[in-house]
């Protein structure tokens, strides 16, 4: 069985068969009872695409899912292919280069190409990392 994540949230839009869903993407902590005099509780507002699975209006309250490996993906996209860059780049030049400064510029500037390289596939990603909104049953 497939693990999902869920998040409760509210329809603010419906274009076609994409519905922008509003969402309160809270942290871990926001269930303690100490949350009002704790400082590290804090909690967002997101505007999430969703592809809808049955006819939705504005004002809905609607569950929003993705596969939890889809969010495991994402992160290694995002956060842990170019970290191994930065790093593989910064040991590879630190061997040719004495230069620091010019170690850590070329390094950071790899990541350029790589985004670049991303964004060219953002349809592709798009598709592949989609939401699903459906109603709840309590509306």
């Amino acid at each position: 069985m497939e693990q999902i994540v869920e998040h409760e949230g509210i329809v603010v839009a419906v274009e076609g068969m994409q519905a922008r869903v509003r969402i309160l993407q809270t942290s871990a902590c926001s269930a303690c009872h100490a949350q009002s005099m704790c400082m590290a509780a804090e909690s967002k507002e997101k505007i999430i695409d969703c592809q809808m699975l049955e006819p939705l209006h504005e004002g809905d309250k609607v569950v929003v899912q993705v596969q939890r490996r889809l969010g495991l993906q994402a992160v290694l996209w995002a956060f842990v292919l170019p970290f191994a860059l930065l790093l593989t780049m910064i040991w590879g030049l630190g061997k040719v280069w004495d230069n620091e400064v010019l170690v850590g510029t070329v390094a950071l500037c790899s990541l350029l190409p790589y985004y670049g390289i991303l964004s060219l596939f953002k349809k592709r990603l798009k598709r592949k990392f989609s939401f699903v909104a459906k109603k709840t049953d309590n509306n």
